[in-house]
C-alpha cells in the first residue's frame, strides 16, 4: 500500500464521525451535504481489490482496474439477479463499453488467475478468498491460469463469456467444466491459458499439505461435527488430527461439486443486490466528493487541508482518465462555487486557485488529448464544459494540442474554449501568428475573431496577408466579427483581392460591421463596369452586404438605378443584376424601398417584374403576423 493510498484512509476515517453528526436540513444556509445514510453509500470494494503502488501514475493501470471492477460485479448482477431485472441492462451495455475502450488503447487485456487472484502484468487488481464468492477461485479449480482478450472483442463474445460462468454455478463438476464450455464457444477474441491437470478425470482442488489446508479452510463441513481447533498444533486427547484430515480431504471433492454450498445467504444476498444497483448508478465517487469538500469547510489546519484538495485532485484524474468530463466539469464548477460563497483565509483560498490552475496543466490537457483522438463515443459538449473552466496556464498546452489534432470537430472545440479561456488575453496567441503550420495560424487567428479585442487587429493584419487563403478567408471572417474602423479598412482593401471568394467573404463581413462607413466602397464595387463580369456567387454576396448596412438615400438611389437598368451585355448578366438589387432593397425593408418594389411588379418589363416580385414575397415571410 503505497503512502498516498494510506494517507487517503486516514483522512476520510478522521472525519467519519464528524460527518455522521451533520442532520439532514441543519445548516443549510452554509452549504453543508446531508447525512449519508447506509442505503446510498457506494460499492465498497476494498476487500476484493486491493490498493495498487503507483495506480495514480500508471493511466492502463489504472483503467484495468476500473474494467476488472466493472467485470466481477457484472458476474455478480447476473448470477443473483433473475433474468428479466430490468438492472442487467445496465451491465450489458456498461461491460462492453469499458472492454472497447481498454482494448482500443492497449490491444490486450490479459488476467492472471490465481488460486484467490486476479492480477494485469504481475499487479493483483482482485482478491477473495472466500470459495463461496471467489470469481478467481471458480477459474482456478478448473485449471484455468490465464483469460486473454484482444482488439476486436464483440458484444457477442462478451454475453457469451458471461453466460458460461453463470451457468458454472448450476452444473454438475463430474460432468462439465468451464473449459470445455469455452472451448464450445469458439470464441474468436477471448482465449485462455489451462494447466494439463485440468485434463484428467477429477479436476477438483485437492490441498497439498496440511497447512495449506488450515489456511485456505473458510467452510463448516456439513457431514461432520468432529469439534477440532484448527489453529492449535497439539490434537485433543483421543483425537488423530491427520487422521480426521485425512477423511475430510477425501470428501473436499464432493465439496467443490456441491455448487449449493457456494450460495449466499438472503441477507449477503440483499447486500450485495444493494452494491450492484449502486454500481450501475455509481454514487461513490459523488460521495466522496462530497466528504472532501465537508472537509474543505471545516478544516483548519493547513496541512490536513492540503492533503484534502490532493486527493480531490487524484479524484479528478480518474475523471479525465475515464473520460467522465461531465462530472470533472461538476468538479470545478463547485471549486469556484466554493471560493465564491465562503469566508476563506488567504492561505485556503490560494490552495483552491492552485487547484484551479493545476485542473489545466500540461499533464492533464495531454490526457485531455489522448481521449479526444482515441476515443469515439466521447461526448465534446462535456469536454468544452470542461476546458471552459480552465485558467490561463491552459492556453498554451491546448494550443500546443490544437496542432497536433487531426480531427476537425475536436479542433473546433479546442478553438471555442481557447476563445473563452483567452478572453481580454489576446496577447497569450500572438507568439503564434508566425507558425509555419498554415493550419494552426488559422486557428488561432479564429480564435482572436472571436475574443473580439481590437487592439489584436494589427495581428490578425498578418494573417490577412497570408501566403494560403485560407488563413487570409479566416482572417476577414474575424475582422467582420471584431469591426471598428481598423477592421473597415481591411475589409474594403479585401474588395480587391485577387482571390473571388474573399472578395465575397469581404463584402458579407463589411455589410455585418454595419456601419455607413462600409456602405461606400460596396455601392462603388456595384456600380463598377466590370461588376457585371463576375460570377453570380460574387455579386449576390456584395447586394447581401449593402442590405445589411441598412436604409440610406444613397443606397436605394443606387439600387433603384441599377434594378431599372437596360443591360448592355445581354439578358443573363442584367437578370443577376437586378436581382442582386431586388433582394438588397427587400432587405432594407423601408417604406421607399418597398414602393420601388411594388412598381417593378407592376412593370411591363417581363424580368424586372418577375425579380420584383420574388423580392416582395421574401419581405412578406419575413413580417410578423398580426
Amino acid at each position: 500500500m503505497v503512502k498516498s493510498e494510506i494517507g487517503i484512509r486516514k483522512l476520510l476515517t478522521r472525519y467519519h464521525k464528524k460527518f455522521k453528526l451533520i442532520v439532514k436540513g441543519k445548516d443549510s444556509g452554509r452549504g453543508m451535504v446531508q447525512e449519508l445514510s447506509g442505503e446510498r453509500k457506494a460499492l465498497d470494494l476494498t476487500e476484493e481489490m486491493p490498493l495498487v503502488e503507483g495506480i495514480e501514475s500508471d493511466e492502463e493501470l489504472l483503467l484495468a482496474r476500473d474494467l476488472t471492477r466493472t467485470f466481477v460485479k457484472t458476474i455478480k448482477a447476473f448470477r443473483f439477479y433473475p433474468p428479466d431485472n430490468p438492472i442487467l441492462k445496465g451491465f450489458q451495455d456498461l461491460l462492453p463499453r469499458k472492454f472497447q475502450y481498454f482494448l482500443n488503447r492497449y490491444h490486450s487485456f490479459i488476467f492472471q488467475i490465481g488460486e484467490h487472484t486476479l492480477s494485469y502484468k504481475g499487479k493483483v487488481l482482485y482478491e477473495n478468498r472466500d470459495v463461496k464468492t471467489s470469481l478467481a477461485f471458480l477459474f482456478y479449480k478448473d485449471g484455468l491460469r490465464e483469460l486473454r482478450f484482444s482488439k476486436g472483442l464483440e458484444d457477442w463474445e462478451i454475453k457469451g463469456l458471461v453466460d458460461i460462468i453463470v451457468k458454472c454455478d448450476r452444473i454438475n463438476q463430474l460432468e462439465d467444466d468451464f473449459v470445455t464450455l469455452m472451448w464450445e464457444r469458439d470464441f474468436g477474441h477471448i482465449s485462455y491459458l489451462a494447466t494439463e491437470e485440468f485434463l484428467e478425470d477429477t479436476p477438483v482442488f485437492i490441498p497439498e499439505n496440511i497447512e495449506q489446508f488450515r489456511r485456505d479452510l473458510v467452510f463448516k463441513p456439513l457431514a461432520h461435527e468432529v469439534e477440532i481447533d484448527f489453529l492449535e498444533d497439539e490434537t485433543e486427547e483421543g483425537v488423530d488430527l491427520d487422521q480426521t484430515l485425512s477423511k475430510l480431504i477425501e470428501e473436499l471433492g464432493s465439496f467443490v461439486s456441491n455448487r449449493s454450498l457456494y450460495s449466499l445467504t438472503p441477507e449477503e444476498m440483499a447486500r450485495l443486490r444493494r452494491e450492484v444497483e449502486t454500481e450501475v448508478e455509481p454514487a461513490f465517487i459523488l460521495s466522496i466528493v462530497d466528504i472532501l469538500f465537508e472537509i474543505l469547510f471545516w478544516e483548519k489546519e493547513p496541512q490536513a487541508y492540503q492533503n484534502a484538495v490532493n486527493i480531490l485532485g487524484k479524484v479528478l484524474d480518474a475523471m479525465l482518465t475515464l473520460g467522465e468530463f461531465q462530472r470533472a466539469a461538476e468538479l470545478l464548477k463547485r471549486v469556484y462555487i466554493f471560493l465564491r460563497t465562503y469566508e476563506l483565509k488567504d492561505w485556503q483560498t490560494e490552495i483552491l486557485r492552485k487547484f484551479l490552475v493545476d485542473a489545466g496543466d500540461e499533464r492533464r490537457i495531454e490526457r485531455v488529448g489522448r481521449i479526444l483522438e482515441q476515443e469515439e463515443e466521447v461526448r465534446l459538449d462535456d469536454v468544452r464544459n470542461y476546458l471552459v473552466l480552465l485558467q490561463r496556464n491552459a492556453v498554451k498546452p491546448l494550443i500546443r494540442l490544437l496542432g497536433e489534432r487531426t480531427k476537425s470537430k475536436a479542433r473546433r472545440l479546442i478553438c471555442d474554449a481557447l476563445s473563452e479561456i483567452g478572453r481580454n488575453s489576446f496577447e497569450l496567441f500572438v507568439p503564434y501568428m508566425d507558425d509555419p503550420r498554415w493550419y494552426l495560424v488559422r486557428n488561432i487567428t479564429y480564435i482572436l475573431g472571436r475574443i473580439g479585442d481590437e487592439d489584436s487587429i494589427p495581428y490578425i493584419q498578418k494573417a490577412f496577408s497570408h501566403e494560403d487563403s485560407r488563413v487570409r478567408r479566416e482572417a476577414i471572417q474575424a475582422l467582420g466579427l471584431i469591426g471598428g474602423s481598423k477592421a473597415i479598412g481591411l475589409l474594403v482593401r479585401a474588395l480587391s483581392d485577387g482571390d473571388a471568394r474573399i472578395r465575397s467573404m469581404a463584402a458579407i463581413n463589411l455589410g455585418k460591421v454595419g456601419r455607413k462607413a462600409a456602405l461606400g466602397p460596396l455601392l462603388e464595387a456595384v456600380q463598377s463596369k466590370d461588376f457585371q463580369k463576375r460570377e453570380p456567387g460574387e455579386i449576390k454576396a456584395f447586394f447581401e452586404g449593402i442590405g445589411m448596412v441598412g436604409n440610406s438615400r444613397e443606397s436605394i438611389l443606387v439600387l433603384r438605378q441599377l434594378l431599372e437598368r437596360k443591360s448592355l451585355f445581354g439578358r443573363g448578366k442584367v437578370d443577376e443584376i437586378r436581382t442582386g438589387a431586388a433582394q438588397a432593397l427587400a432587405m432594407i425593408g423601408s417604406p421607399e424601398a418597398k414602393a420601388i418594389l411594388m412598381a417593378g411588379g407592376n412593370s411591363k418589363d417581363e424580368s424586372l417584374r418577375e425579380v420584383c416580385l420574388q423580392a416582395l414575397s421574401s419581405l412578406t415571410l419575413k413580417e410578423p403576423k398580426a
